[in-house]
C-alpha cells in the first residue's frame, strides 16, 4: 500500500472512530461513479478490521432522453451489481424509473431518498459518497440562490442515519486514490455538460478560479465553513410552532435565519428566500388570528405563535 492511498483510508477511519456510535451494518449508496466506488472500496477493504456488515444499493434512474444516457444507466446498474456479487454482498436496486418526469436536482434527490429509506430498514446507516468539493459546490449554489448562514449547514458527516465518510476528502484525493488502486468505474456522460449550474461550477468556474489563484478553492471552502456559525435555536413550543417573541428585536437577517430553521424543522425542502420573506411580511401585516397557504403548507397566525401544517 502506498503512502497516498493509506493517508486517504486513514482519513475515513478517523471519521468513523469519532462518531458517537459508529454504525456497523452499512448500506452503501453506490452509483458506479468514481466517488462512490472509492468509498465502497475503502469500506470493503476495512470491513473485517472495523467489523462491518455491508450491502450495496444502486438507484437506476430509468430511461433517459438520449440513447447514450440510457446505455450509461443500464451499464452503471450492471457494474454495481457485478461489484457486489464479486464480494458476496447483498444488492438492492429498483426495476423502474420515476413514475413521472423529474426535472430539478431536488426532485431527483427526493426520489432516490424514497428508495434508500425503504432499503435501509435493517441497517444502522446509509453511507453516501459526498466529498469536500460537493460541499463547496452546494454552499456556493445556495449563496447564489440567496441563502444566508443557514444554507451553509449543507451536509453533515453523520446525521439522521446518513454517513458521509469522504466529506473531508477532496475530489483530487479521490481521483489519486483510484489511480493508485487501479480501480474501474462508470463515467456519467452528463457530467461533461455544463448547462446545469453545479456542472458549470465544477468544470468551468472553480477550476478557472484555482488556475487564477492557486489555493483559492481550499481558502474559499474554509471561508464558507467559517460563515456557518452555530445559529441560536428558535424559540419553539413543542407541537405548537414558532414563538413570535423569538423574532422580536432580531435583525432582518436573523429573522430570516430563525424562520428558515423552523421551515427546515418541518421537513420542508425547496423553498427560497422569497418564500421566507413573504411569510415574514405576512407576519408583520397580520396581527390577529389568521391563516394562509404557501409551499403546500397552511400557516396559522396568532398573537403569540406561527405554526404550519400540511394542506
Amino acid at each position: 500500500m502506498s503512502r497516498l492511498d493509506l493517508a486517504l483510508e486513514q482519513k475515513v477511519l478517523r471519521t468513523f472512530r469519532t462518531l458517537p456510535k459508529p454504525p456497523r451494518k452499512l448500506l452503501l449508496a453506490v452509483s458506479g461513479g468514481l466517488d462512490s466506488v472509492v468509498m465502497a472500496e475503502i469500506l470493503w477493504r476495512w470491513k473485517r478490521g472495523l467489523k462491518l456488515e455491508l450491502a450495496l444499493a444502486h438507484i437506476h434512474h430509468g430511461p433517459a432522453n438520449t440513447a447514450g444516457q440510457t446505455r450509461f444507466r443500464t451499464r452503471a446498474q450492471a457494474f454495481t451489481r457485478a461489484w457486489a456479487a464479486a464480494r458476496g454482498l447483498e444488492f438492492f436496486t429498483n426495476r423502474e424509473g420515476p413514475p413521472k418526469a423529474l426535472h430539478s436536482e431536488q426532485e431527483w434527490r427526493d426520489w432516490r431518498e424514497l428508495h434508500l429509506r425503504q432499503w435501509r430498514t435493517d441497517f444502522d446507516a446509509v453511507a453516501m459518497a459526498h466529498h469536500q468539493d460537493d460541499l463547496l459546490e452546494t454552499r456556493l449554489i445556495r449563496l447564489i440562490r440567496g441563502s444566508g448562514a443557514q444554507g451553509m449547514h449543507a451536509m453533515s458527516e453523520f446525521k439522521a442515519g446518513r454517513w458521509r465518510p469522504l466529506l473531508t476528502v477532496s475530489r483530487q484525493e479521490i481521483s489519486d486514490y483510484a489511480k493508485v488502486r487501479t480501480l474501474t468505474w462508470v463515467e456519467d456522460p452528463s457530467n461533461r455538460k455544463t448547462e446545469a449550474l453545479r456542472n458549470w461550477l465544477r468544470r468551468d468556474w472553480l477550476p478557472s478560479l484555482e488556475n487564477k489563484r492557486p489555493g483559492a478553492l481550499s481558502t474559499l471552502a474554509r471561508s464558507l465553513e467559517n460563515l456557518a456559525p452555530e445559529i441560536r435555536e428558535f424559540d419553539l413550543a413543542p407541537f405548537v410552532g414558532l414563538r413570535r417573541a423569538a423574532l422580536a428585536g432580531c435583525s432582518v437577517s436573523e429573522r430570516r435565519e430563525l424562520l428558515a430553521r423552523y421551515l427546515k424543522a418541518l421537513g420542508l425542502k425547496g423553498y427560497a428566500r422569497t418564500h421566507v420573506d413573504e411569510i415574514l411580511k405576512r407576519l408583520d401585516l397580520l396581527r390577529g388570528e389568521s391563516e394562509f397557504s404557501l409551499l403546500g403548507l397552511t400557516f396559522k397566525i396568532s398573537p403569540d405563535f406561527l405554526w404550519a401544517s400540511r394542506v
